[in-house]
């Protein structure tokens, strides 16, 4: 367990840096949102478009995607537990956090603990993960969000040009065809891609708000244990359902204690739910998975 946390240490000092480098105004605060964008429109697609296009796919692989996207859908199905005591645009938001997953800290958490293979397996799962939450949170919040009503065209736009998964979908497509780029192509994305991981990590840290953490404290409660505590049983327990052992297993349960990530706040923000919660959610998710991603991983290898 110990050897976990030294693994993942530097992944939780990353965002620690970044923190640090907004209080102290070593990068100015209108700056991050420039450094924001870079990454997640340029760094990060890249990085994980090389990592599934490198992955040696096979079934346990596709096994664990399956895991994965049913655990999303099982998460999904028992966020409406928290209706009772979370009404209106509170709900939206709350009920986001039970599914959206910091795609950003898992990669770098998954890398450290696993190497490349544990990244592979995470860029993997963005393909068909990421429509999954982003289809079950914009219906959730056109439901419950604040004068919200979005078309199926505008929520069907909003998937087709979101560049995390353009860049999972290609790499996936590329790998199954296998066709292979020329190695001047993939030594430029992979110089291009390794930026991802230090800079993200430093733009979660630099978002984080620890006032917020006291916005409705109850039902903060059940939220941050609804994503930490909860998530990470269930996505275990399918994973085993389905076979899944050893690395498969571990990463997927780092994919289930994931945090809720920073573009959670911005959706909710548009969406009509509730920002102020939801920027505690993301900051007490955050904080508390530097406890969450090594117990489950822990976890994943007693039973698995």
């Amino acid at each position: 367990m110990s050897g976990l946390f030294v693994a993942l240490a530097p992944v939780f000092l990353a965002i620690l840096a970044g923190w640090s480098a907004r209080l102290t105004r070593v990068v100015p605060e209108a700056a991050w949102a420039g450094v924001n964008r870079l990454a997640y429109m340029i760094l990060a697609p890249v990085f994980m478009f090389t990592e599934i296009v490198r992955a040696d796919l096979s079934f346990a692989q596709l096994s664990f995607a399956a895991a994965g996207v049913l655990s999303f859908i099982a998460m999904g199905v028992l966020g409406f537990a928290l209706l009772p005591i979370a009404r209106g645009p509170v709900f939206a938001s709350v009920h986001q956090g039970t599914i959206r997953w910091n795609t950003f800290v898992i990669l770098a958490a998954a890398a450290a603990a696993f190497g490349p293979e544990g990244s592979a397996l995470v860029a993997l799962l963005m393909g068909p993960g990421i429509p999954v939450v982003n289809v079950m949170t914009v219906a959730v919040h056109s439901r419950w969000g604040e004068g919200q009503n979005p078309s199926l065209r505008g929520v069907t736009r909003s998937l087709l040009t979101n560049p995390l998964l353009v860049a999972c979908v290609l790499g996936l497509a590329i790998n199954l065809s296998g066709l292979e780029l020329p190695p001047s192509v993939m030594d430029v994305l992979t110089i291009i891609g390794r930026g991802a991981l230090g800079v993200t990590l430093m733009c979660v840290g630099a978002g984080l708000d620890l006032k917020a953490i006291s916005a409705k404290p109850g039902l903060m409660a059940a939220g941050v244990a609804m994503k930490l505590l909860v998530a990470p049983l269930v996505f275990i327990g399918i994973g085993l359902a389905l076979g899944l052992q050893g690395v498969h297993l571990a990463v997927l349960a780092i994919c289930g204690a994931a945090p809720s990530p920073p573009a959670a706040y911005i959706l909710t923000r548009e969406m009509g739910g509730d920002p102020r919660f939801m920027a505690g959610h993301i900051t007490a998710t955050t904080l508390l998975s530097a406890l969450a991603i090594p117990t489950a991983i822990w976890l994943a290898g007693l039973v698995g």
